[in-house]
Parts: C-alpha cells; sequence; structure tokens
C-alpha cells in the first residue's frame, strides 16, 4: 500500500471541516476499499508560512516514508504567504515578499521533489468580504484573491520549470457556487466539510492524481 504525506497549512489540515478530514482526509476515504487504496498522513500545520513549513517538511516526510511502499509527497500550498498586514506599521505589505516566496517554494518543492515523487496542489480562493482575517496571536491579515492567483501563476510556472505536476487549485473552485457557500458559512478562508469535499473532488479527478495512485512512478 502506498504510504503519502500530504504537507502544508491550515486548509491542508482541514481547520473548519466538521468531519476533521479536510481535503486529504477526503481523497484518502474515497480509495478506501479499492485496489488504489493508500495511508496518509496530514501534516498540516495551521499558520504556517512556506519557509516554516521548509523547516520541518524534509525530517517529517523522510520520517514516515518507506522508498519501498511508492512514496509520494503532495503540497498544499496555502494562502499564507499572500496575505497582506492588515494593521501596524506594516499595513498593505506582503506578509512574504516576492524575491522571498520564490525563493522558498522553489527551495521546498526542490527539497521534497528529491525525497519521494511530488504533487503540488495551489492555493484556494478565498471570501473577501470576510476579511481581514485575525490569528490566534491577534494579528490580522488581509486576503485577497487578486493575490491568490497571482502566487498561483508563480508557483505554476515554476513547477512547470522544474517539471514538478502543479494542480491550479483556485482556477477550479473560484466560481464554484459550493465551495463560495462553504467559504461563506465560515470564516472566509476555511470552507465547511461541503468546501473541503469540493477540494478532493476536484483533485481527486485530476489526470495526473489518478496516475499518482493507480500506476506510481518509478524513482
Amino acid at each position: 500500500m502506498r504510504q503519502i504525506c500530504f504537507i502544508g497549512a491550515s486548509t491542508t489540515e482541514g481547520m473548519g471541516d466538521e468531519d476533521g478530514l479536510g481535503w486529504p482526509g477526503r481523497l484518502w476515504r474515497a480509495h478506501q476499499g479499492t485496489l488504489d487504496a493508500f495511508v496518509a498522513y496530514n501534516l498540516g500545520i495551521r499558520g504556517q508560512t512556506l519557509n516554516q513549513i521548509r523547516k520541518r517538511a524534509r525530517a517529517e516526510c523522510e520520517a514516515r516514508l518507506l522508498q519501498s511502499m511508492g512514496p509520494l509527497i503532495v503540497l498544499g500550498t496555502g494562502a499564507n504567504d499572500l496575505s497582506r498586514f492588515a494593521d501596524g506599521d506594516y499595513q498593505g505589505r506582503m506578509r512574504t515578499p516576492h524575491a522571498a516566496l520564490e525563493r522558498n517554494f522553489r527551495a521546498l518543492v526542490e527539497e521534497l521533489s528529491d525525497l519521494a515523487q511530488l504533487l503540488v496542489i495551489g492555493p484556494a480562493p478565498i471570501n473577501e468580504a470576510k476579511m481581514p482575517f485575525r490569528l490566534a496571536n491577534q494579528m490580522q491579515f488581509d486576503f485577497r484573491n487578486e493575490d491568490i492567483e497571482t502566487g498561483s501563476l508563480l508557483y505554476r510556472d515554476i513547477c512547470d520549470e522544474l517539471s514538478i505536476p502543479f494542480f491550479d487549485l483556485y482556477s477550479a473552485l473560484v466560481v464554484d457556487p459550493v465551495y463560495g457557500a462553504a467559504l461563506a458559512s465560515g470564516d472566509g478562508l476555511h470552507p465547511n466539510g461541503a468546501g473541503y469535499q469540493v477540494c478532493a473532488n476536484a483533485i481527486g479527478n485530476w489526470p495526473l492524481w489518478k496516475k499518482a495512485i493507480h500506476e506510481g512512478w518509478a524513482r
């Protein structure tokens, strides 16, 4: 049975999902009882940027994956890096400047793809009417769909350059009415279970996901 590490931040963790599954758990559930069943490790930690994820990603995945088991890593990029400070001296500035964003993302995907086959899932859209979003430490961040789309395009271009499969989750969900309602019912950043199911369905229908699950990739 294949082993898959899902690594990312709150939307990978499944924050807001009343069933506690998120899209990784819903993908896992969809394959149970089939020949394509797999062992899933959810390594999402809410609030983390790509640089914070990078500090732990390789060690956490390496501790769980066996090369003999056809390991796969799925990186959920999230939107934390793509937010803007909503208050204080840095109000309006990007949380992660463009140059640092490109550098951190490139370093992260290169490290992970060296460890196992890697799939990258782009960030999902948000409900701007619900912004700004307040973190537990009382900092506020403003998320804008324009910034998320720009970041998604950057990630796509880097993945194309490095021949790493990239799924454009933003484009898949931005006009989806069920996902929009799922965001509106919560904090605007994290959908409810119905929204995570839309994510799982979109990723599950991606041909490169199906290829990864059904065929595996030779290392």
